[in-house]
């Protein structure tokens, strides 16, 4: 029987090459935490002339440019003439459904006045002699449990 596993490397003394096999492993673990990729996952330079048109942005600021002074242009002339616009829109809205609208309201006040006349001619089912009574048998009932007559005013 064996002690331990042999070596596969043969040595003469086994303390230097159980030492010689750690310092093996720590070199073999910082070399795992440097370890550099082959590849590169970088992303690519970027390219502007490919995404963006830069001639078709420039032709359109040019547009928008010439409309820009044409509109000062025609601006400085209107207020030469004095041709001022009145550009508020003071117009009445008109509803197409006026009837319609109408016809609802009316309905809602002809139910809103129907539930106001159920509930003025409610009468309650209590009667006020009943509470009364109930008062005051409920002050004799205090009188007779409080250990102290209550104080009179």
């Amino acid at each position: 029987m064996h002690r331990s596993h042999t070596n596969l490397v043969p040595v003469t003394n086994k303390y230097l090459a159980h030492k010689k096999f750690v310092k093996d492993q720590e070199e073999h673990k910082l070399n795992l935490q440097n370890i550099h990729s082959l590849l590169d996952h970088s992303s690519p330079t970027p390219r502007p002339h490919l995404t963006q048109r830069v001639r078709q942005k420039q032709n359109r600021e040019y547009e928008l440019e010439i409309i820009h002074n044409e509109n000062d242009r025609l601006r400085t002339r209107m207020m030469r003439n004095g041709a001022f616009t009145n550009s508020h829109n003071n117009y009445v809205t008109r509803s197409l459904n006026i009837k319609e609208r109408n016809r609802e309201e009316s309905q809602h006040k002809n139910t809103y006045e129907r539930l106001q006349k159920q509930i003025h001619h409610v009468k309650s089912t209590y009667s006020i002699r009943k509470s009364q009574n109930d008062y005051a048998k409920q002050q004799d009932f205090k009188r007779q449990i409080t250990r102290f007559p209550p104080i009179k005013k």
